[in-house]
């Protein structure tokens, strides 16, 4: 099985800093892609998200936004009318990318999102004293 791509949205450095801050954890990836909204139009940033999907199209590929709003969110969702089976996650956050680095090789798209939705949502939880 081929190994799924990343491509990592998001407002200002967040898309950088957290690929930079997974890959200290999980060592250094492939294949991954990172868009960030700084200086951007919202044509602009769509246009940007839609040339870098375009690129290399082998293998299957998973959009990551940080929060689902805004011109991050907004721009990949006009590019869903033109493509319905894009697979976009929106909400971003580092146990889920952990997850996708580590499992991308395992297993197709389809069967990663719910994988990483549910490690996102699984790691989101206050955090209390046994006493």
């Amino acid at each position: 099985m081929a190994m799924v791509r990343g491509v990592i949205i998001g407002h200002g450095d967040f898309a950088q800093c957290i690929v930079n801050t997974a890959e200290q954890i999980v060592g250094k990836q492939q294949s991954v892609e990172i868009i960030s909204n700084v200086g951007c139009t919202g044509a602009t940033l769509q246009e940007k998200i839609k040339n870098t999907l375009n690129y290399n199209k082998k293998g299957e590929t998973i959009v990551f936004v940080d929060l689902p709003g805004g011109s991050c969110t907004i721009s990949c969702y006009n590019l869903l009318k033109d493509n319905p089976h894009i697979n976009i996650i929106c909400g971003l956050n580092l146990p889920m990318l952990i997850e996708f680095f580590m499992l991308r090789k395992k297993f197709s798209a389809q069967e990663l999102v719910p994988i990483l939705i549910k490690k996102a949502k699984d790691n989101i939880f206050q955090l209390r004293s046994k006493t």
